[in-house]
């Protein structure tokens, strides 16, 4: 049990606009069985696998159609965080590069790191009771410069439970941002 505050890694955090990718990394894997080992020459990914949830409104999922529609402030942060479909974590996505194609419509993403960060957790002895322990959290951050449709290129890795690289991937989408 914690009675530590557990502080937001940033007071820019909690004015940020979270987008979850979500990626079927089975399926990815089933479809792609000789994917790439090299992060240099990812393996290119096509519509169906990766899907996006955003904004507070859990209708708001958005399937991989190569374009995903955000309305968004202008001059409001983005966060981007990748994760897997998987019931004990079988695959893991990290993501190691986003790039945009001219920094229009938002800003060149920046990974960011915040580390030893505390993480509530249930306590197996007692599930009622907030237990805690020590974890670090990342994710790439942009920020919506204006309206329009800007073309971005994520490259990740899925993971397995040993930590190793098991295929690098890349996938094009285009991300409009409206208001």
């Amino acid at each position: 049990m914690t009675s530590e505050p557990i502080p937001s890694p940033s007071s820019a955090a909690t004015d940020a606009h979270n987008i979850l990718l979500i990626v079927d990394a089975e399926s990815m894997l089933k479809r792609h069985p000789d994917s790439s080992l090299d992060p240099a020459a990812p393996t290119g990914i096509a519509d169906g696998l990766v899907f996006f949830a955003a904004g507070n409104n859990s209708k708001e999922i958005v399937i991989n159609d190569s374009k995903v529609t955000l309305p968004i402030e202008i001059g409001r942060l983005l966060h981007f965080r990748g994760r897997s479909i998987s019931l004990i974590a079988e695959h893991s996505v990290v993501i190691y590069r986003m790039t945009v194609a001219s920094s229009d419509v938002v800003t060149e993403p920046a990974l960011e790191v915040h580390t030893h960060l505390t993480v509530p957790a249930p306590d197996p002895a007692n599930p009622t009771v907030p237990g805690s322990h020590k974890a670090d959290d990342h994710f790439w951050a942009c920020t919506a410069k204006g309206i329009g449709v800007e073309q971005c290129e994520l490259s990740f890795m899925l993971v397995n439970q040993q930590c190793e690289a098991v295929g690098y991937f890349s996938w094009t989408v285009g991300m409009e941002i409206t208001e």
